[in-house]
């Protein structure tokens, strides 16, 4: 048996040294990647962009009342166009009428009141210059006076007040515009300040408003954009707008900064809280840079883009995005006309690759 092991020994030995004693072949270096490259150059491209829209009236008002009563009668019918001053609801006149009562009885009453403590006053001076009387009492007949004139101030200031009220028992419309469809109907309870009875909205001019990317704020703040209107069928609205304004903040949930326009609307095809969308026509550019929008990438909130240069090393160029034509991105800085831009193959180079270009 150990004959038989010995035998066995021998024999692995030699085939050990000979896997042992053979060398690896070096590793050769790993190939460069191969990547399809674009060359910028100068062009001119007319920019048609479209953000969704949401319209909205030039005012808006909820129409309530100043006082607390049951309505007591409708004297519009609901989607009617008012103008500026008409009578559109009326609320019970009972409770301001009573109040408006008292308050004309208190100032009866201040006044008879005021007439005796001027009399008294006027009486006890005179007493006072024929030392018939002390001072302390003319001081207090004076005190008594004013007392009484404020007294009436008061009782005249509520009485106007009741007079308001009676007159806010009428409510009429603020400015000219259209109702919508009433809250409440008559015999219904209206509290003061809190039941909105109607809503009054004036639609001509019409606003849109749109969402901008804050990094296109610049892009149109600079001006000469036509503005379209366009609903939801592909239909385009027959008026062109303009910018009205743009917000003093970004949305800091979005990034975006909100663009109001406005459009006419002088058939009321328009209705504030519809949706569609706004086509922004910007003028042409002279040596405008653009590169197809699959080479731009998005890395840690920054925008770049791999640029080989004449010794085909990779270098990465930060960039500043424009509005997108087709599939072509405009760039506004960052580039420039001769470079070469990586658009395929990009997920294979790091900055200071050296590679191939197909």
């Amino acid at each position: 048996m150990h004959r038989t092991r010995n035998i066995y020994i021998s024999l692995l030995l030699p085939l050990l040294s000979a896997c042992g004693g053979k060398k690896q072949a070096p590793a050769g270096p790993m190939p460069k990647p191969t990547v399809s490259v674009y060359e910028v150059k100068p062009a001119t491209f007319k920019v048609t962009e479209k953000f969704p829209a949401t319209l909205t009236g030039n005012v808006i008002v909820d129409l309530k009342s100043d006082v607390t009563g049951f309505l007591e009668a409708i004297r519009v019918k609901d989607g009617s166009t008012v103008k500026k001053g008409q009578v559109l609801y009326e609320v019970d006149k009972s409770r301001s009428q009573a109040t408006y009562e008292q308050s004309e009885a208190s100032v009866r009453q201040a006044e008879a009141d005021l007439a005796l403590k001027k009399k008294d006053y006027e009486r006890y001076s005179n007493l006072l210059q024929q030392d018939a009387i002390s001072r302390q009492t003319v001081d207090q007949a004076e005190t008594a006076l004013r007392t009484a004139e404020a007294n009436l101030a008061a009782a005249k200031a509520a009485r106007a007040r009741s007079g308001t009220d009676i007159n806010h028992a009428v409510l009429r419309a603020p400015l000219n515009g259209k109702i919508g469809i009433a809250t409440i109907r008559i015999g219904d309870l209206v509290t003061a300040g809190q039941t909105v009875i109607n809503t009054l909205v004036n639609e001509d001019p019409i606003y849109a408003d749109i969402d901008l990317p804050q990094s296109r704020y610049t892009d149109f703040n600079r001006g000469g954009q036509q503005f379209y209107l366009i609903f939801g069928n592909g239909e385009h609205y027959s008026h062109e707008g303009k910018i009205l304004l743009v917000n003093n903040v970004v949305d800091p949930r979005t990034g975006t900064i909100r663009m109001r326009l406005t459009f006419p609307n002088p058939q009321g095809t328009l209705k504030s809280g519809m949706t569609g969308a706004v086509e922004i026509h910007s003028p042409a550019g002279s040596s405008q840079v653009a590169i197809p929008s699959r080479a731009i990438v998005e890395l840690l909130g920054e925008v770049k883009a791999y640029v080989v240069d004449r010794n085909n090393v990779i270098q990465m160029r930060p960039v500043e995005r424009g509005a997108v034509v087709d599939s072509m991105m405009i760039v506004r800085s960052g580039l420039q006309a001769g470079d070469r831009v990586v658009v395929d193959g990009i997920q294979k180079v790091h900055q200071g690759d050296t590679v191939n270009i197909k």
